[in-house]
């Protein structure tokens, strides 16, 4: 045989064995686990995603489970969530070998593209069949990815956040900021600083001031923490959800109807408190202000800050409620919970603080959040109608998924 014509067969064996290695590399099969529901907001958008990528990819099979008619797919579902650990986790929810993707965005889409082509090429274990065959799952065996690299932005005092948290960000600054224009809490705290005025001393008027703001942030930081316990606990339970939703929409309705009629009668302000409450809280301010012993004037002044909290409750309790609620179905670390209730409650309390710095350092009195009351409460009314709708109907919307 001529050198040339074995150069060319060796050279065409090579290409061969090439191509077949090529071929080999590509035959893991890859399995898209995918649970929907037909009453799912965002199942067909995920359906016809998942039919492109089985179509463009042979070697992908999309498996698909329908939680809300089956029986048996409502059970391998619940099955697949706790394993998973995403308990509140709601439809869509694909898993393609060890790894769950709730939801479904454009970020989702990217994910699944990602993870179809590493494991086309890399042998895992397929969590879910596992599972349907009975077998015990371990803990390597499963990847906690929520988020892929770089969906994460560096925010002050939360560090990094994930973007879909944004989300909960903006929810917290809106609701909160909202909430903060109550007149149950305005009349007393600019009853307050008009006290203060008549200390000759800055200092303690600065002190008892802002040992009130402290004081009033703290227990309404507290009482939303407890709440959101509460929440967690009970998130599972349908009902509650619903007897929330029920709850935020009546309670919007009710105080968006008595906003607009109180409007036209130019009535607005606080009914929590009638006259002589109204008389016996004013007497107990210049009480604690008069007193001449600067700790126990603190102590009863960070009391008064609690006490206040419980008549702000009553004019608000709806918003912060709410919110809580929302952050338990979201299934974030505490640290984040934590965090968001604090940006909450500082949009909350920020009116207050303009007020009273604004008064501190001109030593006059402005009633600034008044003229944003009216609109206030008609926003505030509105976000709850249509934050209930959406737990009752929509609660994916609520996960921001």
């Amino acid at each position: 045989m001529k050198p040339r014509l074995k150069i060319a067969l060796l050279l065409g064996l090579f290409l061969l064995l090439g191509l077949s290695f090529v071929s080999l590399k590509a035959t893991n099969q890859v399995i898209i686990h995918y649970f929907y529901d037909e009453a799912c907001s965002h199942c067909q958008d995920a359906s016809l995603y998942l039919d492109q990528i089985e179509t463009e990819n042979p070697f992908v099979i999309v498996e698909r489970y329908d939680v809300g008619r089956d029986d048996q797919a409502k059970d391998l579902f619940r099955l697949v969530k706790d394993t998973f650990h995403k308990n509140m986790a709601l439809t869509p929810f694909i898993v393609i070998r060890g790894v769950a993707l709730v939801g479904y965005s454009d970020q989702i889409e990217a994910d699944i593209s990602s993870l179809v082509e590493r494991f086309e090429t890399e042998a895992t274990t397929d969590v879910v069949m596992k599972l349907i065959d009975g077998e015990a799952v371990s803990a390597e065996e499963i990847e906690f990815i929520r988020f892929s690299k770089g969906d994460y932005v560096f925010l002050p005092l939360l560090k990094e956040v994930p973007i879909d948290g944004l989300s909960l960000l903006v929810g917290a600054i809106v609701i909160g900021f909202v909430d903060g224009f109550n007149p149950c809490a305005m009349w007393i705290l600019l009853f307050l600083v008009a006290m203060l005025f008549n200390l000759k001393n800055r200092t303690r008027m600065w002190l008892l001031g802002l040992l009130f703001l402290l004081s009033s942030a703290l227990v309404y930081f507290l009482i939303m923490t407890a709440w959101l316990n509460l929440s967690i606990t009970v998130r599972d339970v349908l009902w509650f959800r619903i007897l929330i939703g029920v709850f935020a929409i009546g309670f919007g309705a009710y105080n968006l109807t008595k906003t607009l009629k109180k409007t036209k009668d130019n009535m607005i302000g606080c009914e929590v408190t009638d006259a002589s409450g109204r008389k016996r809280i004013r007497d107990k301010i210049s009480e604690v202000i008069e007193r001449r012993s600067l700790l126990l004037a603190s102590i009863g002044i960070i009391a008064l800050g609690a006490f206040v909290n419980l008549i702000e409750l009553a004019c608000s309790a709806g918003l912060p409620l709410l919110y809580t609620q929302i952050l338990a179905y979201n299934e974030l670390p505490a640290a984040l919970n934590y965090g968001y209730i604090a940006i909450y409650v500082f949009f909350y309390m920020l009116d207050d603080l303009v007020i009273f710095f604004i008064a501190m350092f001109t030593l006059k009195l402005t009633g600034i959040s008044n003229r944003y009351q009216v609109p206030s409460r008609i926003v505030g009314a509105v976000i709850m109608i249509v934050l209930g709708v959406l737990l009752i109907f929509f609660p994916g919307i609520i996960m921001f998924a």
